[in-house]
């Protein structure tokens, strides 16, 4: 039977409550959160949960950060909605943020690490964030308080790191003294908002009871069905095996589109052909793979799997052909560029698109550093558009604040990032702006290569057909002068 509001005693400990008596206090405004990080998915979900009717503390280490949640502003503003939610809240006074740990999480009732956990330049998970707040958590925490971790980390880290680093400064036991779970976070970037209001959350504890508590938090914090896994280190395996079987499958269409441009046939087309069928689930080609998850997350397993002398071969290998993506996107460039008659060295390239992601505000791992790096490398003139970040700086260079000019008088064009304003594009008025012969490189699948053909440019994409065609020199010639 459910407990009603008024008879609830309220004790300093959660784990002295119900999974009943949770929801309780969150409607009653109760029930305090700590949130550690507020970055891409910290942010979010301190403001989901202050929504929800939590009192909510983000607690971060950059100063800015910290000012502007306190004034009510998001720094994410390719994440819809996430303004409005962040500014209600911290008006209505659920939701604040600091730079100082100690002073919020003795008096939290869940403790929600958010932390970042990138890789190293060794391809080694690195958990220094994520050993740091530990040790800020073990320090400050009280008895009887749930810690979460919704950073992606590999299985087993949250028993044998987290845990062990909480016991180990706070003198008290995991699943006795204090709650601790994993609840990896399932948000896409640019779709958070909708994503945790709508993706299923898995929670893997300690002991049910903790389960119990950190289930009813996020059922109805956020409003989405909980499944429940045996343990911390099953729900870190669940979003790892997701991630991965991604990271595998673009290797698998990488593969095709690396073999099938031998014979000339186009990837696209095959890939759409096989999705007709019932049990085929469609996986395209690409300039590379980007953003702290995918180019991450394999490491994570792999780093683990050797400790056990279980290496993950597949994963590995899928990785690897991942990665050298964007160096046959620079293969595609010289033969493309060789074929209007022109070499890398001095050729004026315009790339569109360095996110690593469509119409999100992010660079991570973006697969397009390279691309720019080498091309750079071999002497080419880069010129760079992406409305994401016009008029800023960049991977070493000034964005332009259009597209027209980034690409007047280019030699190649080279589509990056599949945002929806390149998706517009007329490729008829992309040739007016171009020099006279220009190449177009698709990393994306944005363009038709018919249409590009037919535009008179030649192409070249990642898995499609070559394409070959010259504009005839009675085109109307625009205002601005060209390269020849």
């Amino acid at each position: 039977m459910k407990t009603s509001q008024r008879e609830i005693k309220r004790s300093h400990s959660i784990l002295d409550h119900s999974p009943e008596e949770v929801v309780t206090l969150l409607k009653k405004h109760e029930l305090r959160i700590s949130i550690l990080g507020l970055g891409r998915i910290g942010l979010p979900t301190a403001a989901v949960f202050a929504e929800a009717g939590a009192r909510v503390t983000g607690i971060d280490i950059d100063e800015e950060v910290v000012r502007q949640t306190n004034a009510g502003i998001s720094r994410l503003t390719d994440e819809p909605g996430l303004d409005l939610v962040v500014k209600k809240n911290v008006a209505e006074g659920r939701l604040s943020a600091t730079l100082r740990p100690e002073t919020m999480l003795h008096d939290s009732d869940f403790i929600v690490m958010c932390v970042p956990t990138p890789v190293d330049l060794a391809k080694s998970p690195d958990y220094g964030a994520i050993r740091a707040v530990s040790h800020s958590v073990g320090k400050s925490l009280t008895k009887g308080s749930i810690v979460i971790v919704e950073s992606t980390v590999g299985p087993g880290v949250v028993e044998d790191i987290v845990g062990s680093i909480i016991e180990s400064e706070s003198g008290m036991k995991a699943g006795r003294d204090f709650g601790l779970a994993s609840c990896p976070e399932r948000s896409d970037p640019g779709s958070i908002m909708k994503n945790m209001h709508s993706v299923p959350r898995i929670v893997g504890s300690t002991d049910v009871h903790c389960g119990d508590l950190v289930a009813a938090l996020y059922r109805e914090g956020l409003g989405v069905e909980v499944v429940r896994v045996s343990s911390p280190k099953a729900a870190n395996a669940v979003k790892l095996t997701e991630n991965l079987f991604r990271d595998v499958n673009i290797a698998l269409a990488n593969e095709f589109a690396l073999l099938y441009e031998k014979f000339g046939i186009d990837t696209v087309e095959v890939i759409n052909a096989c999705a007709t069928k019932y049990n085929f689930m469609p996986h395209y080609p690409g300039a590379g793979v980007g953003g702290p998850c995918l180019p991450s997350n394999s490491y994570y397993l792999i780093n683990e799997g050797i400790k056990l002398g279980n290496i993950p071969y597949l994963i590995r290998l899928a990785r690897e052909v991942n990665d050298r993506m964007p160096d046959h996107m620079v293969e595609l460039t010289a033969e493309a560029l060789n074929e209007i008659g022109r070499t890398v060295s001095g050729a004026r390239i315009a790339v569109l698109g360095i996110a690593y992601k469509p119409d999100v505000k992010d660079i991570q791992l973006s697969p397009i550093e390279r691309i720019i790096t080498r091309l750079r490398e071999m002497h080419a003139v880069i010129e760079v558009y992406d409305p994401m970040f016009a008029g800023e700086e960049a991977m070493g260079l000034i964005v332009h604040k259009t597209m027209e000019d980034a690409v007047r008088g280019a030699n190649c064009v080279i589509v990056g990032t599949a945002h929806a304003e390149f998706k517009k594009i007329n490729l008829a008025s992309l040739s007016r702006m171009t020099a006279r012969k220009a190449a177009i490189v698709d990393g994306r699948g944005v363009f038709v290569p018919a249409d590009a053909k037919k535009a008179g440019f030649a192409f070249r994409g990642v898995g499609r057909v070559a394409l070959s065609a010259f504009r005839p020199d009675t085109r109307p010639t625009a205002s601005t002068s060209r390269q020849a």
